[in-house]
């Protein structure tokens, strides 16, 4: 039986790849270039969550479960979510 979600899961997730990585690696490259130490706090503090959301996507991706699959993908989404939402709201206290 074919899924007819699967190819959707999948470019749903590479997209929250994208949206979990990119802005962390983004303000990384920014902190690096900072004189202040507490300009990391933001990367500090989110890289982590948007790590982890990176590996429930990779999870997700790879369950032939369809229930699991979008249970992984909801939890993905939403650690994506916190992430970035710490990630650039510490980095507005900070600056």
């Amino acid at each position: 039986m074919v899924d007819a979600t699967r190819e959707l899961r999948w470019y749903s997730g590479l997209a929250l790849i994208l949206f979990g990585l990119g802005p962390a690696f983004g303000l990384w490259l920014v902190a690096a270039d900072g004189e202040k130490a507490i300009e990391w706090l933001p990367v500090l503090l989110a890289a982590p969550i948007n790590l982890a959301s990176s590996v429930f996507v990779v999870l997700s991706m790879r369950t032939k479960a369809p229930s699991k699959s979008s249970r992984r993908l909801a939890l993905a989404a939403g650690l994506v979510l916190l992430g970035d939402t710490l990630l650039f709201g510490l980095r507005a206290l900070v600056t």
